[in-house]
């Protein structure tokens, strides 16, 4: 019961720093950067975080989830034959989605600034030495922008899902 419940908090609290990192990204900075008010050093370091967050739930909630269901849907039939167990699989659907999107839209910002390959950019993400004060932050911005609105949606979503597995299915 202990190890189970462990698991609910470490998985509720990194989905709750990870949807609301994305979340706050999108509504907070993403307007400031676009319309040039932002740094785009202090911009980056933002972003950097964001994808450092990401990472670390990358590896938190599917083993936390994993462990969920290897608990709460033993045999697995019930993730398709139950509508919590529906649930639980556009969870998982809409992590992979949201992880991705993050990834690409701040890929495709570093790219903006430095011509690196995949490799270099999972090493080493997207740190704010890269970028000076002759850095186009609209342009950075520009470029992640529909990735990280598209990430912001999949939050929404993520956290509708979670509250109504959290208050039981109505339907």
């Amino acid at each position: 019961m202990v190890l189970l419940t462990t698991a609910y908090v470490a998985h509720v609290i990194s989905a709750a720093l990870w949807t609301g990192a994305t979340l706050y990204v999108v509504y907070a900075l993403w307007p400031d950067a676009m319309s040039g008010r932002l740094s785009a050093k202090s911009f980056v370091s933002q972003v950097h975080k964001l994808l450092l967050i990401t990472r670390w739930t990358g590896v938190v909630l599917p083993v936390t989830g994993a462990y969920l269901i290897w608990v709460l849907y033993t045999p697995l039939e019930l993730l398709v034959e139950s509508q919590r167990g529906i649930l639980v699989l556009a969870m998982l659907t809409l992590w992979g989605v949201m992880n991705g999107l993050i990834e690409i839209g701040i890929l495709r910002m570093r790219t903006t600034v430095d011509a690196v390959g995949f490799g270099t950019y999972m090493a080493e993400g997207f740190p704010s030495d890269l970028v000076d004060k002759s850095t186009a932050v609209e342009e950075l911005a520009a470029r992640g922008r529909p990735y990280l609105l598209l990430s912001a949606a999949c939050a929404v979503v993520l956290l509708v899902v979670a509250a109504l597995l959290a208050g039981g299915t109505p339907f």
